[in-house]
């Protein structure tokens, strides 16, 4: 049985991409471990990632969860 997230947001006390399924029960994204290993092309781009966790947390969590990661 798969779980089934409803509910995706950006916390920022944490700097976290948070997961809920109906239940209640949650995932956590750490996006400063999620990011530890990427290397950008330019220093700027890091805003992209910073960007997407805060403004499409489903999108961010979709690209963190990919098997190797970012």
């Amino acid at each position: 049985m798969g779980l089934n997230y409803t509910l995706y947001y950006y916390d920022s006390s944490r700097n976290a991409v948070v997961m809920a399924d109906m239940n209640g029960k949650e995932l956590v994204i750490d996006c400063d471990r999620a990011e530890a290993s990427v290397v950008f092309d330019e220093s700027e781009d890091v805003g992209i990632l910073a960007r997407m966790a805060r403004e499409d947390p489903a999108n961010y969590v979709s690209i963190t969860m990919r098997p190797g990661g970012l």
